[in-house]
């Protein structure tokens, strides 16, 4: 059961596209749009890379018990600006429209770094393949507050980054990237088979997964630098407020205003591993860090929106050692996995760190691309993030966990004084008056490939308003019918996969339901 205040719901409605890629706004390149008349974009090719070279130097790294950061690609510094690169087209009604194309020969995916990202009201900024896959468009608010914006990975050896400039504000915007990554191993799952981790790691949607749902959702994979993979965590606060603080280690620390926060990329069945959509955020502020246990706390740049569907973890400051762990992570840059120990972990220090070890796993593991990943106790409650060890799946022991406890002094000043332990936080779990409290809708079957039957509570006399919103705030059905207890069936079999919102309205009081359809 899932009940939204007035408020939450307006946010959901006018929630930018948020079901695949980073915070967009919608809109279209005109690049895209045939006989639109721009002249070719100026293609700027950047150097080969030596792929084996690189791939010898990860394998060195993995090899000294650093669990990451998991590279992935080559970042090649760059200055390409609106002044002096690309090429400018002024439309017949003064829009302008800037556009520069920028190749990695071989490269499996291409991202960037806007150094100045400055977009006036009513500009946008897509980034497109040879496919005709977009990304975009990118307004301000795609990383508020700031004046720089990385861009997630877009697959293939060739991206278009265009501008749109309304005539009402043109000269106000200014772009410049300053650095391309050129991507050696595939963290997109397009080109290469899904689970190239460990074979005995378990995807998070396995029945083993069932106990820790919410956890799951409050785990994202991170960009990192551009060029490198790490695991992060939101977490809760003693004020039970939403802040999107997010615990991540230190030794993963770069500039994090220009990472990339993944959230929700889970396979959608135990096995085989297939693909899967997600969302991403971009950017965050450092708060606090420390190599003593290799923490650190951060704030995002943005608060995941609704259909981000995130929970912010609760955590365990004792120092009392676990009876037994789980880690939820993302190894070797692979769709989300989680592991277990079954005995209690042990104080020791790893590097100079304070940290619990994790003797040997009982199922699972944790690879480079792990680090920064959450340790839950018996009760489902943050005492760590992975710093390192020797852990994989043909040797699975000793891995190194930075101590919450040891960390915590550091982070009290956001996370705030609550005694110990500290619940888990729900933003999708908000109050409803007492004489409606069990309400719900009923969907079946949910997840569906396109018809839904749909069993409406008894919110009082009266008719009851029937919606379903997709991800981008769009209504796709609404209906007025009987309250009460009513069947009534939906047919989104011409919707596109995703994430929808059931809702239902009646005298004050919204019920809400997520559907998942997959055709």
């Amino acid at each position: 059961m899932r009940a939204f205040p007035a408020a939450l719901l307006l946010a959901v409605i006018s929630s930018p596209v948020v079901s695949v890629g980073q915070l967009s706004y919608g809109g279209h390149p005109v690049g895209l749009v045939r006989n639109a008349g721009l002249p070719e974009a100026p293609l700027v090719v950047l150097p080969q890379v030596d792929v084996e070279a690189l791939k010898a130097r990860d394998a060195e790294q993995a090899a000294s018990g650093i669990k990451g950061p998991f590279k992935f690609g080559f970042n090649h510094q760059v200055d390409l600006d609106m002044e002096y690169s690309g090429v400018w087209r002024t439309m017949s009604n003064g829009d302008r429209v800037w556009r520069v194309a920028v190749q990695c020969p071989g490269a499996l995916s291409i991202n960037f770094e806007f150094h100045e990202f400055i977009v006036p009201e009513g500009a946008q900024v897509f980034v497109y393949n040879d496919l005709g896959e977009v990304l975009g468009g990118f307004e301000a608010a795609s990383n508020p507050g700031r004046t720089e914006l990385g861009v997630s990975p877009l697959g293939g050896d060739k991206i278009t980054i265009e501008y749109v400039e309304p005539a009402r504000v043109a000269g106000q915007g200014r772009l410049r990237i300053g650095q391309v990554t050129h991507a050696y191993r595939d963290i997109l799952g397009g080109t290469k088979s899904l689970n190239e981790s460990g074979s005995c790691n378990n995807n998070v949607i396995c029945p083993v997964g069932d106990p820790w749902r919410d956890q799951i959702r409050s785990v994202a994979m991170i960009v990192v630098q551009g060029d490198g993979i790490c695991t992060g965590t939101l977490i809760n606060n003693c004020e039970n407020d939403g802040t999107p603080y997010f615990l991540t280690a230190n030794h993963c620390l770069g500039n994090p205003n220009n990472w990339i926060f993944r959230f929700n990329w889970n396979s959608p069945n135990c096995t085989p591993t297939t693909n899967g959509s997600y969302n991403s955020i971009s950017g965050a502020q450092l708060l606090a860090n420390s190599g003593a246990s290799d923490v650190a706390l951060l704030r995002l740049n943005t608060t995941p929106p609704p259909l981000h569907n995130v929970y912010y973890s609760g955590w365990d400051k004792g120092t009392t050692a676990a009876t037994s762990v789980t880690c939820i992570h993302h190894p070797s840059g692979d769709i989300k996995k989680i592991s277990f120990e079954n005995q209690a972990v042990t104080a020791s220090t790893y590097s100079g760190a304070s940290c619990w070890r994790v003797a040997a796993w009982d199922d699972g593991t944790t690879e480079q691309g792990s680090s920064g990943s959450g340790l839950w106790n018996q009760n489902g409650l943050l005492v760590g993030q992975l710093y390192g060890g020797q852990a994989d799946c043909d040797v699975n022991i000793n891995d190194y966990f930075g101590r919450f406890n040891v960390s915590y002094p550091l982070l009290d000043e956001w996370l705030g004084n609550c005694g110990n332990t500290l619940p888990g936080f729900d933003p999708a779990v908000t109050s409803i008056p007492e004489d409606h409290k069990g309400a719900a809708i009923l969907l079946t079957p949910n997840p569906t490939s396109g018809q839904v039957n749909v069993l409406l509570p008894d919110l009082g006399s009266g008719p009851v308003a029937l919606e379903v919103i997709d991800a981008t705030g769009r209504t796709v059905f609404q209906r007025t019918t009987a309250s009460g207890n009513t069947w009534t069936t939906l047919d989104l079999s011409d919707e596109p996969n995703g994430l929808y919102l059931v809702q239902a309205m009646a005298g004050g009081v919204r019920v809400v339901e997520r559907l998942v359809l997959n055709h």
